[in-house]
C-alpha cells in the first residue's frame, strides 16, 4: 500500500449436489428433487447470518452449511441494505398492493426480467437474485409467493424457503452481513430464529476489503482509486464507522435477544473451529456435523479457493497494514477493540 493511510413449513425440493472444485455456491445448480425432512423440535425457524463486511459471514455460512440440516441463502438484501431503502422490499413496495395476485406476477416479472438489478445506480444485484433467476422457474416463484399471507416477512420466507427446499433441508436462513442493522426486524418476522453475529478485528477487516477491492474494481471505488491516496483513506474511515456501529448493536443485541442472539468472533473461529462451531451448533439447536470444518475459501479473501480454514487469517493483516492505518484505527477504537479481546 503507498499511501499514507492505505494498508416455517417445508415443501418437497431438490436434494443437495455435489459442486465441481471450481464453483462458488452462487454458481452450484441445484435440480435434483426430493422430499425435505420435518424440522426437529430442537431446530430454529430461521438462521441469520450478519455481521460488518468482511468479517467471516461467507466462512460462517459455509460452515453451518455443512450439516445437512440447514440451507443458507446467499446475501440477499431482502430487508435492507447499507441505505435502507436500497432494500429488496422497498423496491417491491412499488410494484402495488401485494394482496393483489398481479401484483405477485408484476414482482415475480421485476426480478426476471433483469428490471431489478438495473433499478439501483447504488449497488450491484445481491447473489441470491442471480441464483433465483438462474435455478427456480419463474413460475414456481409464482405460485409460491400467491401462496403466502402476502405479507413482507412471507414473501422473505418464501425467498428463504425455495433455497431451503432446492437444497432438500429443512432449516432455512439466509447470510446478509447488511442485516445486523435489521435484527430487530428479523426476530420481531421469526421468533423461533436465531442471528449469528460475525466480527472481526477491524484491522483485519480493513486489510481484507482493501485486498478484495483492489482486486475486485468495481464502483465507486475504482473510481476512487484514479485519486492517489483517496481510496485506501475512504475505506479506512469506513471501515472504522462500520465497526464501530457493529460493535455498539452487539452490546444492545446480547441484553435484548439473549436467547437468540450470539457473537462469534472471526478469529476464534479460524484459530479454534471445533470449539467454537460445537458451541455455535449448539446455540442454533442443530446436531454439528462430522467434520464441520471441511469447507473451501470461497470469499476473494489472500487465500481465495483453497481448502479448509486458514489459522492465519486471524493475523494476517499484521504482514499488509500500513502504519498509519494502524495507528488510525488503535486511536479511534482502541477502547472497543479491548472489550472483544483485540490488543494493540
Amino acid at each position: 500500500m503507498s499511501s499514507p493511510a492505505e494498508s416455517a413449513a417445508t415443501h418437497p425440493g431438490p436434494a443437495p449436489v455435489t459442486r465441481r472444485r471450481d464453483e462458488s455456491p452462487e454458481a452450484a445448480p441445484l435440480e435434483v428433487r426430493q422430499a425435505v425432512p420435518p424440522p426437529l423440535p430442537t431446530e430454529p425457524q430461521a438462521i441469520f447470518v450478519v455481521g460488518a463486511s468482511r468479517s467471516g459471514t461467507t466462512l460462517m455460512r459455509n460452515l453451518l452449511e455443512r450439516s445437512d440440516r440447514i440451507a443458507l441463502a446467499m446475501e440477499n438484501h431482502f430487508v435492507g441494505h447499507v441505505l435502507r431503502r436500497e432494500g429488496a422490499r422497498y423496491y417491491f413496495r412499488k410494484v402495488g398492493d401485494l394482496a393483489d395476485d398481479n401484483t405477485i406476477r408484476r414482482l415475480v416479472d421485476l426480478v426476471y426480467s433483469g428490471e431489478f438489478q438495473r433499478r439501483s445506480r447504488l449497488r450491484e444485484v445481491s447473489p441470491y437474485w442471480r441464483w433465483l433467476t438462474a435455478s427456480v422457474p419463474s413460475d414456481e416463484i409464482v405460485d409460491r409467493l400467491l401462496a403466502t399471507d402476502r405479507t413482507e416477512r412471507g414473501l422473505f420466507a418464501a425467498f428463504m424457503r425455495v433455497y431451503a427446499d432446492y437444497r432438500g433441508r429443512p432449516v432455512m436462513g439466509e447470510k446478509t452481513p447488511a442485516h445486523l442493522a435489521y435484527v430487530d426486524t428479523l426476530l420481531e418476522w421469526f421468533p423461533g430464529g436465531r442471528v449469528v453475529h460475525m466480527l472481526r478485528d477491524p484491522r483485519g477487516v480493513y486489510v481484507s476489503d482493501h485486498h478484495r477491492r483492489t482486486v475486485k474494481r468495481r464502483k465507486p471505488y475504482s473510481v476512487l482509486m484514479h485519486v492517489p491516496g483517496l481510496f485506501s483513506t475512504v475505506l479506512l474511515i469506513q471501515t472504522t464507522l462500520v465497526w464501530r456501529s457493529a460493535a455498539r448493536r452487539h452490546f444492545v443485541y446480547e441484553k435484548k435477544y439473549p436467547d437468540r442472539y450470539r457473537l462469534v468472533r472471526f478469529e476464534d473461529v479460524v484459530e479454534n473451529p471445533e470449539e467454537t462451531l460445537a458451541g455455535v451448533f449448539a446455540f442454533l439447536g442443530v446436531e454439528m456435523p462430522p467434520e464441520p470444518t471441511n469447507v473451501k475459501v470461497f470469499a476473494h479473501g489472500f487465500r481465495w479457493g483453497e481448502e479448509g480454514i486458514d489459522a492465519g487469517a486471524a493475523d494476517r493483516w499484521r504482514e499488509h497494514i500500513h502504519p498509519f492505518a494502524k495507528r488510525f484505527m488503535t486511536f479511534f477504537l482502541r477502547g472497543t477493540m479491548r472489550r472483544f479481546g483485540y490488543t494493540d
